[in-house]
């Protein structure tokens, strides 16, 4: 059984993680320096996974990392299911699982292409918040899908480095074939 401290710390994470969704709608149009800072990361971070450097783009999350993908924007971690909501750790078994020759969901191994667009930035203290629209094609065993949506993204550090990704599809509400190819 977890304490109540540990509840509490993780209940307010899954607060920031919807109240973060819900910011976005209501914010201004992004501020200029921080939309041009934010896009470099965002465009890397694609070309990383496209390319597989799946270590290159783990090592861009703090050690408090999330990334987030629920079936619906109005989700709430706490409540309602999610295609996952993995923690730094956990990232780190996606990556070397997306690597695993005997990950048989993988075999063969899908070749994406993210295509970024649309990117706004917004600085918030310490933080800056990205919202941005990705497409992501996937290929694999003669077979293709494309998904459309946007990110959000919570970058810390001058923008160098990622404490929270949230991948909002809203093809996910009626069922994704093999979303393993998903970061």
């Amino acid at each position: 059984m977890m304490n109540t401290q540990t509840d509490m710390c993780v209940g307010a994470r899954y607060d920031e993680l919807t109240s973060l969704v819900a910011s976005i709608a209501g914010r201004p149009t992004g501020e200029p320096a921080a939309t041009s800072n934010a896009n470099a990361f965002v465009l890397a971070e694609a070309r990383l996974l496209d390319l597989g450097r799946y270590d290159d783009w783990l090592a861009g999350f703090t050690h408090d990392g999330v990334l987030w993908v629920p079936l619906t924007p109005t989700s709430h971690p706490g409540v309602d299911q999610a295609l996952y909501l993995d923690d730094r750790r956990r990232l780190g078994e996606r990556a070397a699982w997306r690597t695993d020759p005997s990950a048989w969901g993988q075999q063969p191994a899908s070749v994406c292409v993210r295509t970024v667009g649309t990117v706004e930035a917004w600085t918030d203290g310490a933080t800056t918040v990205v919202s941005s629209a990705i497409i992501i094609d996937e290929h694999r065993a003669g077979r293709s899908q494309h998904l459309a949506g946007h990110q959000i993204h919570e970058l810390v550090d001058h923008a160098s480095s990622c404490r929270t990704k949230i991948l909002l599809f809203p093809a996910l509400a009626s069922g994704l074939r093999n979303p393993s190819f998903l970061l």
